[in-house]
């Protein structure tokens, strides 16, 4: 039986101001688990073996990817997005389906 497949936020950026990623992570953890967000991987220094990438990296993962875009796009969320756009340089945000669930 299939299910529908989990959503991701992705994000790959380098952090220039610690205490406003706290301030960050604070405000947007809440919201984000509202939507049954949940954070998967949280790195900051990302071991790259290709490419290029910035130094940290964060998945979060959402029942499915309406969940997510839902998160992203919530009016509430827009402040705080502003204090990781002001703590982080380089990188991107992308919101990515996950495969299938198969069982």
């Amino acid at each position: 039986m299939e299910g529908r497949a989990q959503g991701y936020l992705i994000g790959n950026f380098t952090v220039t101001d610690p205490e406003l990623m706290i301030q960050y992570s604070q405000q947007a953890g809440p919201l984000a688990e509202s939507y049954g967000g949940e954070v998967v991987v949280a790195v900051s220094d990302l071991a790259v073996v290709e490419g290029q990438a910035q130094s940290t990296l964060i998945v979060i993962r959402f029942p499915n990817l309406d969940k997510a875009k839902a998160f992203y796009q919530d009016p509430a969320y827009a402040p705080v997005r502003e204090l990781r756009v002001k703590a982080t340089t380089g990188g991107f945000l992308a919101l990515v389906p996950g495969l299938p669930i198969i069982s």
